[in-house]
């Protein structure tokens, strides 16, 4: 099996929850950050948007007794940026691109376990491609923020910024 990758994704290994995180399975489910948990059994995925949120939330499971890495090699945890891949060396787990449902022209990235058969992909509840980050993604280096975008609002735990030239709204999901 193998989890959804999108955006910035903090990838856990569930063997680590069981053991390591303090207080089991059920103390990390009630503090997950937000709504875009998947998992396969294996690996266990959440989604962010801003770099300073993985963060944040790589810190909070180290806190929680879970190990992000050793000498640049991931233990329990690894980053995945979506465009880009792992952020740090990973033997445990693969990612690439697998076509939604089949269809070519829905490509989405993944992650699974290594080694496994990917024969079925987990996305978060409520996950649809046609809204999705996988078919609508616009990478803006937080560094780089056009100046036509402005912060208009906070919309249901999303930043909600406008571009003054075109009209259009972004939406930036927080952790």
């Amino acid at each position: 099996m193998a989890v959804l990758i999108e955006a910035l994704s903090v990838v856990i290994r569930c063997k680590a929850i069981v053991k390591n995180y303090y207080g089991g399975v059920d103390a990390f489910m009630s503090a997950l950050p937000n709504k875009t948990l998947c998992s396969d059994g294996e690996l266990a995925c959440v989604n962010f948007m801003v770099p300073k949120d993985v963060q944040a939330y790589v810190e909070y499971l180290i806190s929680n007794g879970l190990t992000f890495k050793q000498s640049d090699e991931a233990i329990d945890i690894v980053v995945v940026d979506q465009m880009r891949g792992m952020t740090t060396d990973c033997d445990w787990a693969d990612i690439g691109e697998a076509d939604w449902n089949n269809n070519p022209n829905h490509v989405i990235v993944v992650c699974c376990a290594r080694p496994t058969k990917v024969d079925r992909i987990v996305v978060p509840e409520g996950w649809g491609y046609e809204e999705s980050l996988s078919a609508n993604c616009k990478y803006v280096d937080g560094k780089q923020v056009p100046k036509n975008l402005k912060f208009v609002r906070i919309e249901n735990g999303v930043d909600v910024l406008l571009d003054e030239k075109t009209g259009q709204e972004f939406y930036v999901r927080r952790g």
